[in-house]
């Protein structure tokens, strides 16, 4: 259920040195990570438009803050942003398929998995995970009450800026448009991905034990899990790229503990709740005032300790629960279990899959973050 998307949009073409280039304006290209790019600062489109000659480049991110982001390969899973005075290239004319299924055959996936040696980084109390626009993996310390950022290849941590020492312990962290989005128990800050420092606060009368995080409609709709009184509520984007928000509305959910999200669709998301191990699927209604919740997974029964902290699903339409101590649990698209990963963390918090399933865990119980390459080629069943 990521994001399949076909190019039909409107196309111009801009000629350099008598080349005509495909592009899409107020528009990016966003990867489920960042690893295979090359990033230029303080230079302008036009300027990065010099670097093409004799390149084998296939893509261009020209962003309004004389920032470039080149792509060597289309990532398989990716989104496509709005981001005003924004432009994407396409050289070569070369154009991103829909996101396809890497590897179907779980019971070969999950071999390979735990047949892999993995790295870690040891992180105090690292919670969520996100990729930011410099390449960075980013995380939050509950322990230390600081922003860590990593080179998702090796895992060491970078070292400059520093981050700021927050006064509260962060909850969780997101990410949108240049800015770190870190959750305290009572308020949000919005945190400049480049400089890190503080751009503004958001807070609501019932926000209360905020967890989850998640953009809606090129982020002019912000929705966070209150936990501790189980609801979620809604703010508004006060302008266009601004990180400031206003609260407009909550709904009630029907269980404890809302905690992690998972994106589909700008009408449609998966909420998990943290104490009943469950998966709640929303759908908008009524232009997105009353969202309807219905009941997906229910993963009490195969883990039996309250510990359902946050959902990713694959391109392969499998849905990977991490369920803290009692490990990883794998569902298919009609809710049945498929699969149990145990040997990559002992305390699963959160993950990313990323291209040919490299995949990116948080254990914050054993203070690790670790990747697992397993080095796979992708393929249909029929190739196994």
């Amino acid at each position: 259920m990521l994001c399949h998307i076909i190019f039909s949009l409107l196309f111009f073409c801009i000629p350099v040195f008598a080349t005509k280039i495909p592009f899409i304006n107020n528009t990016v290209f966003i990867p489920t990570s960042n690893t295979d790019i090359t990033i230029i600062t303080n230079q302008t489109c036009s300027q990065c438009l010099c670097f093409i000659l004799n390149s084998s480049y296939i893509a261009l991110n020209c962003l309004p803050n004389d920032t470039c982001q080149f792509f060597n390969t289309f990532s398989r899973t990716y989104t496509i942003q709005t981001i005003s005075q924004a432009r994407l290239y396409f050289f070569q004319e070369i154009f991103p398929n829909a996101s396809q299924c890497c590897i179907s055959n779980t019971d070969y996936l999950i071999n390979k998995l735990n047949t892999t040696t993995p790295i870690h980084a040891n992180i105090p109390g690292p919670r969520c995970l996100v990729f930011d626009n410099n390449g960075y993996l980013v995380t939050v310390s509950w322990s230390i009450n600081q922003i860590i950022r990593l080179y998702p290849t090796n895992l060491t941590i970078v070292s400059y800026p520093l981050s700021p020492r927050f006064n509260d312990s962060p909850q969780l962290i997101t990410y949108h448009n240049e800015a770190y989005y870190v959750a305290f128990p009572y308020y949000i800050v919005a945190v400049d991905t480049n400089t890190l420092t503080i751009l503004s606060n958001i807070t609501a009368p019932n926000l209360s034990g905020t967890r989850g995080m998640m953009f809606l409609n090129n982020g002019q709709t912000l929705i966070v899990a209150s936990t501790f009184n189980s609801y979620l509520l809604f703010f508004n984007q006060s302008a266009t790229d601004s990180t400031s928000y206003s609260f407009v509305n909550q709904q009630k959910v029907n269980y404890i503990d809302p905690h992690g999200f998972w994106y589909v669709s700008d009408t449609y998301f998966y909420v998990t709740s943290w104490q009943d191990n469950t998966i709640y699927a929303y759908s908008a209604t009524n232009n997105s005032v009353i969202w309807t919740e219905q009941l997906f997974v229910d993963a009490h029964s195969v883990a039996p300790s309250s510990d359902g902290n946050h959902l990713t699903v694959d391109e392969c339409d499998r849905y990977w629960f991490m369920l803290g101590g009692n490990g990883i649990r794998i569902f298919n698209n009609q809710a049945s279990l498929i699969a149990n990963l145990t040997r990559i963390s002992a305390s699963p918090f959160y993950s990313i899959i990323t291209d040919k399933y490299v995949i990116y865990v948080s254990d914050t119980s054993s203070n690790l973050i670790i990747r697992i390459d397993p080095n796979i080629q992708c393929y249909s069943d029929e190739e196994n």
